[in-house]
């Protein structure tokens, strides 16, 4: 009992120690393997009893024997090129440091001038071998066929299954036997795997009742072969007895690029066995030729031959090796053929001669015969393409709901291709429109008018015939109301350019960032720019037709264009077409404006015809009947046709009243018309009308105000770099500190064109009256009360008109001087806008009568402080003189 009881023990400890004991670190496979072989049949009944199935646990201890083979840490046996590594006294590369050289360089890759030559072309297939080989080590992981032949030292791996659960491995002798125990030898020498594995299952079946065998090939032999010539590492090699040609050069790191890649040959014995031609493999899948190597063997690669490169229009353009073959239409099979842009019509070969110079030899490879062309060790073919331009067409361009080339074809009329206004956007100009056509074979321009409501219509025009490459192109009409919109817009369009150009100046300086504009104010600039590539659209698609006709004059003749001045919506200079009358060409500028002088437009003619002299000839003509066509005008080429406006016409007068009137708005005037006669109009003023703080400005006041304030800014410039040089030079700061913060000041401060005024003494008549203009605004505040302090003083403020106060009891109310006012220069700035200045009247003696409800006094800087600003004073005074003019206008 006890003995049973320790065999007991024995079974349990051998399942354990097979199911949970680490093989790799405590017990080795080939003693768990020892003992599973060992197990009677009473131990087997045991560890039944206990709940473990002996056999099945042994049976996995070939599988546990193979992880362990997988979890080790495998060495990459190729690298990429450029890996340094270096060889161990056992013959291995790089075996101390070769994990962290592949975790390194694992990421890299071959450089392209390592396969490129200098035209840019890559030496076809060197890229397939871009690694380096890392050790000498027979390469293990390579499929096995089913058609291998059994040898010496190759290993075979048995499990029985069924009454007897055993494993085995086993390997094959010398004599091409195996060791099989409880039957004896077997002999394998010879036979293919797939015999082989047969035989030793008969011979299982036949003397084991009972018991299935699983073969499967174990560890195989090693061979030593030699790779030279021109490949990257050449020396001997031990691979497996699996490996191909390919195999081994793999391992080898491939072949250099003087190396051959078609005539790659496999020695043995001293003799040539084959020949691999990697382009098989490469292009078609072809591994008939890649051998199995045996001991021995030698792989020999030998210098590349005859290569020819191809560019251009081929779907694998690189450097070909020529075999056999040296055809042009070999060249571009191995090319994969032509691309989809491919014109073989006009190809060429560049050689290179044994003149020392290279020479081009045209090839058409539309012929058969020119794809047998010869090709020379060197040259460089190159296949055309289809040009882009079109052929055989007719452009549809301009407003067209569906802009498109249409094939042409003999016959083709313009009625045929417009046949609805519903082909065109709805701001489309139906009145005129242009074909531009190209005179075969030198494509000179010439044009052709046509009306598309004639074509719609289904009149004369539609039936004029197309001819290939035609352009048809139809305008966008003119609207009046966003050509308005661009004239009142274009100068805030500038200013908001200029306060651009500030920012990107002043880089990091916040105190520009307050002329950046709102969402809203981009959005409609934004469209305002989009308007005004729209108004040039018409310029803009016949600017290149005129150019091109400007190119094709002969010498001595006249560009056939012409040109359009005066009340049209377009003037400019247009393509003269065929019979163009001056109502074609008014139609073509986008038609007349209103209030355009129908009774004579005068056409300006050049006349070459007198070789001595060019004459100048002046016609006038009836508008009224060239737009009626009773008496048609023909133009020729570089005519000038004016067009005038109605005599005392004008689009519109208008001023702007606003305020303390009774009825407020924008009013029309006539020419001549006054000022008085306008507030009349308005119904006068309101009670509460401020009639002396009245605000005037005039758009050309504006305008002259706009530029002196940029000249003075200039010159403030000027000013205040010789300021940083003086005081540079004296050792001196903080004087052109204020300087500068006074120019940024003029930088921000914008134009009013404000006319100072007393509308009081108009009104009564004791000044004279004023002639509007366009654009003249009228501001009349509600009553002030107050007087305001402003500039150097304590606490600028504004205080309640006080009559009995005077000027220095506003300035006391207001803190008092600075220490940087100049109490010279004090001067006040009138409701009405006009300045009094104390030295230049009777100030001491009236102060108090001078001052009035809605002045505003104002205390300079002392500008004696810095001698070279001499415009200081002048450039304070204007800066506070527009600053209250806006804020006047702005108040209401």
């Amino acid at each position: 009992m006890s003995i049973k009881r320790t065999n007991f023990h024995f079974i349990i400890l051998l399942v354990l120690t097979i199911l949970f004991s680490p093989v790799t670190e405590s017990v080795e496979p080939s003693e768990l393997q020892s003992r599973c072989q060992n197990i009677t049949a009473e131990q087997r009944q045991m560890a039944k009893m206990a709940g473990y199935d002996v056999d099945e646990v042994c049976s996995s201890l070939g599988d546990v024997s193979a992880n362990k083979g997988d979890s080790a840490t495998k060495i990459q046996t190729v690298l990429p090129r450029g890996v340094s590594v270096e060889s161990s006294s056992r013959g291995v590369i790089g075996e101390t440091d070769l994990k962290n050289a592949a975790e390194q360089n694992l990421g890299e890759r071959i450089s392209k001038s390592d396969f490129t030559a200098e035209n840019g072309l890559k030496r076809y297939g060197y890229d397939l071998f871009a690694g380096v080989p890392t050790t000498f080590a027979p390469a293990t992981d390579i499929p096995v066929p089913v058609d291998y032949i059994i040898g010496p030292s190759d290993r075979l791996k048995i499990q029985l299954i069924g009454k007897v659960s055993k494993s085995f491995d086993l390997e094959v002798n010398r004599d091409g036997t195996i060791n099989f125990p409880e039957l004896g030898p077997i002999s394998l020498s010879g036979l293919e795997f797939l015999e082989a594995k047969k035989r030793i299952q008969s011979a299982v079946q036949q003397q084991m009742i009972g018991v299935k065998a699983i073969v499967a090939l174990g560890e195989l032999r090693s061979i030593r072969i030699f790779v030279l010539g021109e490949a990257y590492k050449p020396g001997s090699y031990t691979v497996s007895s699996l490996s191909t040609m390919t195999n081994a050069l793999f391992v080898s790191g491939g072949v250099l690029e003087v190396g051959s890649l078609r005539n790659i040959q496999l020695k043995r014995r001293g003799k040539v066995v084959t020949t691999l031609d990697l382009y098989d493999l490469l292009q078609r899948g072809d591994t008939s030729k890649d051998m199995r190597l045996q001991p021995g063997d030698v792989i020999y690669i030998p210098p590349v031959g005859d290569t020819a490169g191809i560019k251009g229009e081929v779907k694998r353009p690189a450097i070909y090796e020529l075999k056999n073959g040296k055809s042009l239409a070999t060249l571009i099979r191995l090319a994969g053929g032509y691309s989809a842009n491919a014109y073989p019509n006009a190809s060429h070969i560049t050689r290179k001669g044994s003149s020392g110079f290279s020479t081009v030899i045209d090839v058409d490879l539309s012929q058969a015969i020119s794809k047998k062309t010869k090709l020379k060790n060197g040259d460089l073919v190159e296949i055309s393409t289809v040009l882009e331009e079109l052929e055989g067409v007719v452009e549809l361009t301009g407003t067209f709901h569906r802009p498109r080339s249409v094939k042409w074809r003999p016959g083709l009329k313009l009625g045929e291709l417009i046949r609805s206004a519903k082909d065109f956007h709805e701001n489309t100009d139906l009145n005129i429109a242009l074909i531009i056509r190209k005179r075969m074979p030198l494509r000179e321009l010439s044009v052709l008018h046509f009306k598309p409501r004639e074509v719609i219509e289904n009149k004369s025009d539609a039936a004029i015939t197309l001819e290939p490459l035609d352009r048809i192109i139809v305008f966008k009409s003119y609207v009046e109301e966003p050509r308005q919109s661009l004239d009142k817009e274009l100068g805030s369009m500038a200013a908001y350019r200029k306060n651009l150009e500030k920012i990107y100046q002043s880089q990091s300086d916040e105190s520009f960032v307050g002329v950046l504009d709102t969402a809203e104010q981009n959005k409609q600039r934004r469209e305002l720019e989009e308007l005004i590539e729209q108004d040039k659209l018409r310029f803009k698609m016949l600017t290149p037709i005129v150019n091109k006709l400007k190119e094709q004059t002969a010498q001595g003749q006249l560009i056939r264009t012409v040109e359009i001045s005066g009340n049209v919506r377009f003037p400019g200079l247009y393509p003269l077409s065929q019979k163009m009358t001056v109502n074609d060409l008014v139609l073509l500028a986008g038609g007349l404006k209103e209030a355009s002088y129908l009774g004579n437009a005068e056409i300006t003619r050049r006349d070459l015809s007198d070789r001595e002299t060019a004459t100048i000839q002046h016609i006038n003509v009836n508008l009224a009947d060239q737009i009626s066509g009773e008496d048609p005008f023909l133009l020729k080429a570089r005519d000038k046709l004016a067009i005038y406006s109605t005599p005392e016409y004008r689009e519109r007068l208008s001023i702007s009243i606003e305020g303390e009137f009774r009825f407020p708005g924008e009013y029309e005037f006539r020419r001549g018309e006054t000022l008085t006669q306008v507030i009349a109009r308005a119904g006068g003023f309101t009670s509460m009308a401020h009639i002396q703080a009245a605000v005037f400005t005039r758009v050309d006041l504006k305008q002259q105000e706009a530029k002196r304030l940029e000249e003075l800014r200039e010159r403030m410039r000027e000013d205040i770099a010789v300021g940083q040089l003086e005081e540079a030079a004296a050792g001196k700061s903080g004087g052109v500190k204020d300087a500068e913060s006074l120019l940024n000041a003029l930088a921000e401060t914008e134009a009013v064109g404000r006319l100072v005024l007393s509308l009081e003494d108009i009104m009564t008549g004791q000044v004279d009256d004023i002639q509007l203009k366009e654009g003249d605004r009228l501001v009349v505040p509600t009553f002030r009360q107050e007087v305001s302090v402003l500039g150097e003083v304590q606490h600028a403020t504004s205080h309640i008109f006080n009559r009995a106060w005077t000027l220095d009891d506003y300035l006391e109310k207001s803190g008092g001087l600075s220490s940087r006012a100049d109490d010279s220069r004090i001067y006040v700035v009138k409701a009405d806008g006009s300045v009094f200045l104390p030295n230049q009247s009777s100030w001491l003696t009236h102060q108090n009568e001078m001052l009035s409800p809605g002045d505003t006094i104002v205390v300079p800087l002392d500008t004696d402080r810095i001698k070279s600003l001499t415009l200081w004073t002048n450039v304070s005074q204007i800066v506070y003189q527009l600053a209250l003019g806006a804020a006047a206008v702005n108040s209401l």
